[in-house]
């Protein structure tokens, strides 16, 4: 993972891709008022397993170089359909894949990036308010960044990201959502 927390990566082919479209076509979606992170939008879980029948999930576990994959599921973004910014605590790395968007207004992938210090020029103004005079917001989550994640690129990064994505404004937006970590169930429970 690179010094902003995440990559963007082209983990699966154009026919591992197309296997999971599939997959998700063929899968009955749930609709999601809230859960947890998640809101207005549907969902259709996989069962995990340490054999996969699937071509993208053996890929996406081969990238992941971890022991388990612990969470696998598709999510429909549709109008009105957003997460919140958040921390993936329960994981040691995702892996959130862009299948599919149709005509797709909002429903952007964002991240918030830790400020970085930096030495001010000594000509520049610098006023800070309340305590940030003397705790200064360096290494804060308060830098958001909206991610350019195209069509079957994934987005790959561990649980000290918070990420999230903004609100659906019209179409639709499909993901596949991969999580992974190298402790055994009863070490995660």
């Amino acid at each position: 993972i690179g010094m902003s927390g995440y990559i963007m990566d082209n983990v699966l082919s154009e026919e591992e891709l197309n296997e999971a479209r599939d997959l998700a076509a063929s899968l009955k979606f749930y609709k999601v008022f809230q859960m947890y992170n998640l809101f207005d939008m549907e969902r259709a879980d996989l069962k995990v397993s340490d054999e996969f029948e699937f071509g993208f999930l053996d890929t996406l576990m081969k990238y992941s170089k971890h022991k388990h994959c612990i969470g696998v599921y598709f999510l429909r973004y549709v109008k009105g359909s957003f997460t919140r910014m958040h921390h993936d605590n329960n994981t040691d790395l995702t892996i959130v894949t862009l299948l599919d968007d149709v005509d797709l207004v909002g429903g952007h992938s964002l991240v918030m990036e830790r400020y970085a210090q930096r030495a001010r020029p000594g000509n520049e103004y610098c006023v800070r308010n309340g305590g940030e005079e003397t705790h200064p917001p360096y290494g804060r989550e308060i830098t958001p960044d909206v991610l350019p994640v195209s069509v079957g690129e994934s987005l790959i990064y561990g649980p000290d990201l918070k990420h999230g994505v903004s609100k659906v404004y019209e179409g639709e937006r499909l993901v596949l959502v991969a999580w992974f970590s190298d402790k055994d169930k009863e070490e995660r429970e």
